[in-house]
């Protein structure tokens, strides 16, 4: 199901050489934000190509270094235009792991939601010049996502 989604989101033709890129892992936490992250880049279809990048994939080395993303583990985040990090009503957005319907996952729960993620694509203005990771909450024993062990 995934893959064809997927497929379909990127064959659309686009205008403004907009990117997304998306980074995932085949683990059901990871793919569960995929799923609902795809439905909102679907109502932007015709503003952004969309590229996926699978985390464990050596593929994806080069880019997740490029955009300074966690070296040793991180379960999902996305970048449009490069950009990963926005500022909305004054507080840092980091579209670095899991969204806010995902808290109560564990070490990896972000900042953001699906509301934040459609207001930055709709008004790119809203990304910040600069990345910045969010500080994870150190306390949780295992580096490790659900599903993960």
């Amino acid at each position: 199901m995934y893959s064809l989604l997927l497929i379909s989101l990127t064959a659309l033709p686009v205008t403004g050489g907009n990117i997304i890129d998306v980074f995932y892992k085949e683990m059901p936490p990871s793919l569960q934000t995929l799923e609902k992250t795809n439905t909102v880049l679907a109502e932007f279809a015709n503003e952004y190509k969309v590229e996926y990048h699978l985390i464990t994939d050596t593929a994806s080395s080069e880019l997740i270094q490029q955009y300074n993303l966690p070296g040793t583990h991180f379960p999902f985040a996305i970048a449009v235009n490069g950009k990963y990090s926005a500022t909305i009503n004054d507080e840092t957005i980091y579209f670095v792991h899991f969204p806010l319907f995902m808290h109560g996952i564990g070490r990896h729960e972000g900042n953001w939601s699906m509301e934040q993620l459609k207001q930055v694509l709709a008004d790119r203005s809203l990304l910040t010049d600069e990345n910045t990771l969010p500080v994870l909450d150190e306390s949780e024993e295992t580096t490790e996502c659900p599903g993960e062990e």
